[in-house]
């Protein structure tokens, strides 16, 4: 009963939701980096920029000819961000976390 007196129902709603289950396959490993393109995604968090230099600085010591697209998020989806480097790069190193 409410204050009033009158009876009142309450709908309950599951927040989980019930997503579409989709499966997809994992990216086959680069056999090699020399000559690829690495796409570098920065989430903006703090240190996210410090720590993707620190993974291009070791990469080019080992793979001296790989070259690197690097994009940085905003407060958009993550899919704009893929869509950027479709295409430019064979593979992606992304700095993400908290």
């Amino acid at each position: 009963m409410s204050a009033t007196g009158v009876a009142a129902t309450m709908r309950l709603v599951n927040p989980l939701g019930f997503p579409d289950k989709v499966q997809n396959a994992l990216a086959a490993r680069l056999k090699s980096l020399e000559g690829k393109t690495i796409g570098m995604i920065d989430n903006i968090k703090p240190n996210a920029g410090l720590f993707l230099s620190y993974i291009e600085e070791m990469l080019k010591t080992d793979h001296p000819t790989v070259q690197f697209y690097k994009v940085r998020k905003n407060f958009t989806s993550s899919r704009l961000i893929a869509d950027q480097l479709v295409g430019k790069v064979q593979g992606v190193v992304n700095a993400w976390g908290d």
